[in-house]
Formats: structure tokens, C-alpha cells, sequence
């Protein structure tokens, strides 16, 4: 390892310096660093992709104790974002708002990608997520914590702040970039989300928590005035049977309160969803949780928006 390190001069030899140009500024930070790697840069006085790239691969060898992984896993996430970024913003800016989680999933790394989806996505509870896996409820909130860190560097909140100026603000401000009176923003939310009322609703609770809780800008703004709207509109979507339903957190309580209000037994719901008594028995228990077509038929079957169900 050591020998096919120091054939590199430098940590960007292997980036095209046309494009670093347009990065030299941004913080390390972007390239999610593990703690090894903010270790070394810490102890190089490297704070910006520009000094990175031009801080030499001799100069970190001479670091005791250095794990030389790190020099080789900072030299390709320096090529990776500098080759990719740009790509990736165009794509982001391009994406409907109702598929901006799965967009930003992709980013999440893959041993806390199934976690994220499964929190985020489904609404499931850390409990829950954790039976399946054999992880107390702390790991799982770890790996959470981790998936989170990875959205949360300084290129990913401008990549956000650009798409929230770029298509919410307009739902939300005149033409002089004031704020609506809050009945016509409710009115122009509900037209524009109308069709997923609340995904729009997750999506910006989780934007709020990653990038702009306790912040007073003018995104944060936006950002907490779409999210309370969306959540009282999403509420009042269900009439109050299903909204003391839906604030349920686990799944298997949802479907137990609706098959009672239907006044079902555990094998008429079966035989509406199409599967065995025992998998109604086991959603109900929280032993299992029904997923992708069993999930939409139950939500067909009581005719209510799937969201509803995963939706803590």
C-alpha cells in the first residue's frame, strides 16, 4: 500500500484541475469525511478541497501512526466529487419534490441506506427497525445519526437552499420575495402538493431537521411554514377517527384500530388484503411489518393514502 502511494505527488494528481477550479473553495467537509481521514486533515491544516488537492502525499506520509487507507480513500473521494458534483447538482435541481428523499437516499452510505429509507420513508419506529435487525433501539438511532452527517455537509445544504429558492419560494412569496398571507400560501401548498400531500409533509420535516432547526434565515423560514401547514392540511385529511388512527407511531396499532372500526374480524381483513390470517395476527403484534403490495392493499382496502400508514 505504502509503495503505490507514493508514486503520487500530490492528493489531487488524479483530478481534473480545470474542474477543481470551481471547488478549490469548498470546505473538506463535502467529501464526508470518516475520523481517520478528519484526523489527517486536521493535523495538515487542510481546510478547503484547493489545499487538499495541492498538499503533497510525502507530507502526510511522514504522519506517525498514519493509517495509509486514508491517503488513497481521500485521493478518490477528491476525484469522485470534483468528476460528479455537477452532474449531481443538475439532476437534483431537475427532481420533483415528491422524490427528493429517494434522490438524497442514494447518497446515504449503504450500510445505513436501509435504515435511513426505513425511518424517513416508512415512518417506522427505531424499535421496530431494530427487532428486524437484532440492534437495541440506541444502535439503531447511531446509524441514523450517521446516515444524517453524511446529507448534512455545506454542498449539500446549498444544493437544498438553491432547490427551496428555486421551486418553493414561489409558493411562498410574491414577486418582490415577500411572504403571502398564510391563507393563500395554504391554498397554493395544497394545489401544488395535492397529489401527495404527506410525502411533501416528511420531506419537510426531514429538510428541517437536517439543514435548518433553530435557524432564523429566510430557507428556514419557508421551510417551517410549508412543514406546519402540510402537517395541519394532512391532519385534516382524515376525518377524527383516523386522525387519533394515524398519529399511531407502529403500523400493526394502525391496522388493528381500522379493522375494529370496520368491525372486521383478523380473517376478514385477510381475506381482503389476499394473505393468512396469522400475517394479520403477526402486523397487529408489531412481529412483522407488512411492506410493498401488502402495504398498499391494506391502505386500498380501508381506503386511505399509504402514507398514512407509514406515517408516524
Amino acid at each position: 500500500m505504502k509503495s503505490a502511494v507514493k508514486e503520487v505527488t500530490t492528493f489531487g494528481d488524479m483530478v481534473n484541475f480545470k474542474r477543481l477550479e470551481k471547488f478549490k473553495n469548498y470546505p473538506v467537509e463535502c467529501l464526508v469525511l470518516n475520523e481517520r481521514e478528519a484526523k489527517l486533515c486536521k493535523v495538515l491544516n487542510i481546510n478547503t478541497l484547493g489545499k487538499l488537492a495541492a498538499t503533497p502525499v510525502n507530507k502526510a506520509l511522514t504522519i506517525r501512526n498514519l493509517w495509509h487507507r486514508s491517503v488513497k480513500s481521500l485521493m478518490r473521494k477528491l476525484c469522485d466529487f470534483v468528476t460528479n458534483w455537477e452532474e449531481v447538482e443538475r439532476e437534483f435541481l431537475d427532481t420533483p419534490f415528491k422524490e427528493i428523499l429517494q434522490k438524497m437516499a442514494r447518497f446515504v452510505p449503504e450500510k445505513e441506506r436501509v435504515f435511513f429509507i426505513r425511518r424517513y420513508f416508512y415512518g417506522e419506529t427505531l424499535n421496530e427497525i431494530g427487532k428486524d435487525y437484532g440492534f437495541t433501539r440506541e444502535a439503531v438511532r447511531q446509524k441514523l445519526l450517521k446516515a444524517k452527517r453524511s446529507l448534512q455537509t455545506p454542498n449539500w445544504e446549498k444544493l437544498i437552499t438553491l432547490y427551496l429558492k428555486i421551486h418553493i419560494a414561489p409558493l411562498i412569496k410574491d414577486a418582490e420575495g415577500r411572504l403571502l398571507p398564510k391563507e393563500e400560501v395554504r391554498t397554493r401548498l395544497k394545489e401544488a402538493f395535492k397529489d401527495y400531500l404527506p410525502v411533501a409533509c416528511a420531506t419537510f420535516i426531514l429538510l428541517e431537521q437536517l439543514y435548518f432547526e433553530n435557524k432564523r434565515t429566510e430557507c428556514a423560514k419557508i421551510v417551517r411554514l410549508a412543514r406546519k401547514i402540510l402537517e395541519n392540511e394532512v391532519k385534516c385529511t382524515f376525518d377524527s377517527h383516523y386522525r387519533r388512527i394515524c398519529r399511531q407511531g407502529e403500523i400493526g396499532k394502525k391496522i388493528r384500530m381500522l379493522r375494529k372500526l370496520q368491525g372486521w374480524t383478523q380473517a376478514d381483513l385477510a381475506k381482503q388484503v389476499g394473505c393468512a390470517r396469522i400475517t394479520v395476527n403477526m402486523w397487529e403484534q408489531g412481529r412483522s411489518i407488512p411492506k410493498g403490495k401488502n402495504l398498499e392493499r391494506i391502505a386500498k382496502t380501508f381506503g386511505l393514502p399509504k402514507e398514512a400508514l407509514v406515517m408516524g
